[in-house]
């Protein structure tokens, strides 16, 4: 018989003093595919989650990253693609299970 487990992990997002779970239902895709995920499940769900916007009061663009805590207890950016420009994943920097990962906001300027 086939199991019926859920797909995915369940992860731990933080932003603006707000801490929500939310399923990944697919780690090996890219970290700039899970973020477009992130906003649009916060489209679907504002009251929720949070309200991460395109653009700033002043309209300036917004883009958002995932940032942990590194071993060293330093804040570290999941970045997108790697030295050699592969896209990068959750499951490429061994994000686990009920891991923590912070909504990270920067203004793009221009």
């Amino acid at each position: 018989m086939e199991e019926q487990g859920k797909q995915g992990i369940k992860l731990l997002f933080a932003y603006q003093n707000r801490t929500c779970a939310i399923r990944v239902l697919n780690p090996k895709e890219s970290i700039k595919y899970t973020i477009d995920k992130l906003k649009e499940e916060t489209r679907n769900y504002p009251d929720k989650l949070w309200n991460l916007t395109e653009l700033d009061e002043g309209g300036q663009r917004i883009k958002y990253f995932l940032g942990r805590k590194a071993e060293n207890g330093k804040e570290e950016i999941l970045k997108e693609k790697n030295a050699a420009g592969e896209e990068q994943s959750l499951f490429d920097y061994n994000v686990q299970e009920g891991d923590l990962l912070t909504i990270i906001k920067r203004t793009v300027a221009g």
